[in-house]
């Protein structure tokens, strides 16, 4: 295993290859609300934050499906892993809320730890004041048993496993060629003891010992597989995996009904002092679950009775946009999702191994038709890196020259003085659903201006990785589809995840690294980034690694997503996690 393995960074599955939600509710709004096919004026931020947030009141959570788990270890990044974590769940570091949205702080932890060992070993030291919703207090061996359950993948299959990858334990390869911890979790007691050197608990202080250096380290323990979890709490009923025992400023009423939802009320054994961020304004917090999309959002438009302090992480689709007048708009907003739209390139195979192709292609992509494509302002920014606004503004900039809307003519140019006989034929694959087609279908247009002869093959959304990440991808396409988004908001959970064909290349196929990208100079950028501890100059080491990816021909990126949120106007002091896109929990107030 290479020691700068990125581990299961979250791509996304089918559910977001999936078409935007069309709204079929919209006529029973106000005139007020909906205002026709006539764009409306304004900036889509939510407004209703007049006066000093006050508590006490319901807040009113609608969730279309089910809610699988409530289980830290096995929650992995998304909604219901930022709900959690700002109502029942701490971990030893998280994010901030309002002015410090992107700023990572200590959570249970005092401060977001101290390395030593040059970045292999990490020390947190316990907030005092802190318990359990029974006022039995957080330990450090609460926080070890959390993480050993990890290491159990058998039970425990789901959420993040970025502990038994990077810990200092003993690995074996398997029969499949996998390496895996020898460690299995907390009923191995044979293996045990190496766990317990690579976590040490002394009082209030835990130590975790790494195989390699990992800067991000911090980041990484804001994530709800490093939560705590109280060794009398496991038990094997089924039921256990909705239970909830809280560290939280809420615990829950009674007991989770599948499909249905439960209450969040008032943790009493929640000390405000001892924690930095969450605010936990309103005196319940009712989630009901098992709707549908299109209810949740005909519920919100509507925001009859309870529904008008009700909130969603429901996508709305972006066109609603332009036919909200400023009371709807004043209700919407419009957060990045953290996750890049790109276009990887196969270096392997006989045309886009061409610098000159690869060159061409970039210049003809018309990132504006992409994006107007996709449902427009509302649904994504045009952007130049795979490094996503939680990460790096940069890609917002396009390089000198680069219009956003492509230039078919200076490719088709480029491709004629090259000698190149046109048109130049290339196969692109992508997940299909009518949204995705019809972005491609954009693209394809100024593609074929520039002088390519496009032959697009469209993959149902479930086979989709399947497909390109086999080994005879690489000879079937030229250019794959791919959208990202990190674990955690560093470039270190995304060039080499994508990029490294050390950790993705081998004889089972290209990993995540689908289209061959391999190059010895943004390998050992890579590798220096991930040993720099100062922190600025991390940031200009990944920087210089990105620009290198892209001068090389190895993506390109297409749009900075975004997503729609609409919220009753009963909810005051509303924002958007900045790493999560979702309602931020911490500081929203209802009245």
């Amino acid at each position: 295993m290479h020691p700068t393995l990125p581990l299961r960074l979250r791509r996304l599955g089918t559910a977001a290859l999936a078409a935007v939600l069309t709204l079929a509710g919209a006529a029973a709004c106000t005139p007020e609300d909906i205002v026709g096919s006539r764009p409306a004026s304004g900036t889509g931020e939510a407004t209703a934050t007049v006066g000093p947030p006050q508590g006490g009141g319901t807040l009113q959570v609608l969730v279309a499906g089910d809610i699988a788990t409530w289980d830290p270890q096995l929650l992995y990044v998304g909604p219901e892993a930022f709900f959690a974590e700002r109502t029942f769940v701490r971990t030893l570091t998280t994010y901030g809320a309002g002015d410090d949205a992107k700023e990572l702080v200590g959570d249970l932890a005092t401060d977001t730890g101290k390395e030593s060992n040059g970045g292999k070993s990490w020390t947190f030291t316990l907030r005092d004041g802190v318990a359990w919703e029974d006022g039995s207090p957080v330990t450090c061996e609460d926080v070890r048993h959390g993480v050993a359950r990890t290491f159990d993948r058998t039970t425990h299959i789901g959420g993040t496993n970025y502990a038994s990858y990077l810990l200092d334990v003993p690995t074996k390869v398997t029969s499949e060629g996998v390496e895996k911890p020898v460690y299995t979790g907390p009923a191995d007691k044979k293996n045990a003891k190496s766990f317990l050197q690579a976590v040490v608990c002394k009082d209030r202080q835990i130590t975790f010992k790494l195989r390699a250096p990992e800067r991000d380290f911090p980041h990484i323990v804001a994530l709800p597989e490093f939560a705590p979890r109280k060794a009398a709490a496991d038990t094997k009923e089924a039921k256990a995996s909705v239970a909830v025992f809280s560290t939280g400023p809420y615990r829950l009423e009674g007991n989770w009904t599948p499909g249905k939802g439960g209450t969040f009320v008032r943790n009493e054994h929640w000390e405000p002092q001892s924690d930095p961020v969450r605010k936990a304004y309103p005196d319940r917090i009712v989630v009901t679950a098992g709707l549908t999309e299109a209810s949740v959002i005909e519920r919100l438009l509507n925001q009859q009775g309870s529904d008008a302090q009700a909130v969603s992480w429901v996508k709305a689709s972006p066109t609603l946009r332009n036919q909200a007048g400023p009371a709807l708009r004043a209700r919407m907003t419009f957060p990045y999702t953290g996750s890049i739209d790109y276009l990887a390139l196969n270096m392997r195979s006989p045309v886009m191994s061409k610098d000159v192709v690869r060159q061409a292609f970039a210049l003809a992509t018309n990132r504006a038709t992409y994006v107007t494509a996709n449902g427009g302002e509302g649904a994504g920014s045009p952007t130049w890196s795979v490094l996503g606004p939680s990460v790096s503004e940069t890609g917002f900039t396009p390089p000198q020259g680069a219009r956003v809307e492509g230039d078919p003519d200076a490719a088709r140019a480029l491709l004629q003085k090259a000698g190149l006989k046109l048109p130049v034929k290339v196969r692109v694959v992508h997940a299909e659903s009518r949204l995705i087609d019809k972005a491609y279908a954009a693209l394809e247009a100024g593609w074929e201006r520039a002088g390519f002869d496009v032959e697009r093959t469209a993959v149902p959304p479930e086979e989709y990785y399947k497909t390109i990440e086999k080994p005879a991808s690489g000879k079937d396409f030229d250019v794959f589809r791919g959208s990202w988004l990190p674990d955690i908001p560093s470039a270190s959970a995304v060039l080499p995840a994508l990029f490294d064909a050390r950790i993705n290349i081998d004889s089972s196929g290209p990993g995540q690294d689908v289209g061959y990208f391999d190059d010895k100079a943004v390998a050992k950028l890579m590798d220096q980034a991930q040993a720099m501890a100062d922190r600025g100059k991390r940031a200009g080491l990944w920087a210089k690694a990105d620009a290198l990816i892209r001068e090389r021909g190895g993506y390109v990126a297409l749009a900075a997503t975004k997503v729609l949120h609409i919220h009753g106007s009963g909810v005051l002091h509303y924002d958007d996690h900045a790493v999560g896109g979702i309602v931020d929990l911490a500081t929203v107030a209802v009245r």
